[in-house]
């Protein structure tokens, strides 16, 4: 058990973090909700950079039969407010704010990639928010920025495209992996006056959210049972980060889905589904 005064430091350290976070700037969140007849807490799912809500809906209504599930776009992608700044502290401010708008009990937040990042800032900080926490394919701490290629991808203009074939062709130049070309095409939107991207690439592009997360979040931990799902073929979580993660969250368990890749929830999606139920089951 920690000693009182640590306990006390960590109080002083969240109530900090917690004002700065109430000086931010939150956007109020666009989400789907998946109904169910289940009693179980509420889950959340966070996606990752590029992502949306639309992308989880398969896994949402797969989990529906425990919980009723809440897919939420952060800013800057899928239907939720563009905006200039997109920084961790921005996120976790979003999500609190969502939380708080939404749902009126702790609620079980799972979060890809970014979004775990997100989520696990929101335990740290908020925990009496989490019921439990599910973070997949991330660790806590800096990353350096990888996605060149993506950004080049995303940065095409598709406005004088006619159809989706032609888009795919053209960033196939760009991009030789076609699942990942599928991927970032789910940012795709069409109206009358042609394609465009829903998603905010230069503010992402620009963003640092990637570095600093024990500067963001010095001092802190979450109590609450914590499951790490790694993917076999991903480099995202290394052996050293199981420190990082029980410093952090010190009630973890880590399982690696074998055969899956960073996107472990399309390339092991049966066993992430199952992985998910057992956890929420436990």
């Amino acid at each position: 058990m920690p000693e009182k005064g640590s306990i006390e430091q960590e109080r002083e350290l969240r109530a900090e973090i917690q004002n700065k976070l109430g000086a931010t700037e939150s956007v109020a969140l666009s989400y789907l909700r998946t109904d169910s007849n289940g009693d179980a807490p509420p889950l959340v799912l966070v996606h990752g950079l590029f992502g949306s809500s639309r992308n989880w809906q398969s896994i949402a209504q797969s989990l529906s039969d425990r919980a009723p599930v809440y897919s939420i776009d952060q800013r800057n992608h899928g239907s939720s407010p563009h905006t200039k700044s997109h920084t961790l502290y921005d996120m976790v401010a979003d999500l609190r704010r969502w939380h708080e708008e939404n749902l009126s009990a702790p609620a079980v937040y799972v979060g890809h990639s970014m979004g775990g990042l997100t989520v696990m800032g929101l335990a740290l900080v908020f925990p009496e928010l989490v019921d439990r926490l599910v973070v997949v394919d991330i660790a806590p701490r800096g990353y350096e920025p990888h996605h060149d290629r993506e950004f080049q991808a995303l940065e095409m203009d598709v406005s004088g495209f006619k159809s989706r074939s032609e888009i795919d062709s053209a960033m196939a130049e760009i991009h030789p992996v076609a699942p990942v070309r599928k991927f970032l095409q789910m940012n795709l939107e069409r109206d009358k006056d042609g394609y465009r991207w829903s998603i905010n690439v230069e503010a992402l592009r620009n963003a640092a959210y990637l570095q600093g997360f024990q500067d963001y979040f010095p001092g802190l931990s979450f109590g609450g049972s914590t499951l790490v799902i790694k993917g076999q073929n991903s480099d995202y979580i290394q052996e050293e980060d199981r420190a990082l993660f029980a410093r952090f969250f010190p009630n973890f368990k880590l399982v690696e889905l074998k055969g899956a890749d960073h996107w472990l929830h399309y390339s092991a999606q049966e066993a992430f589904i199952a992985t998910l139920k057992a956890f929420m089951d436990a």
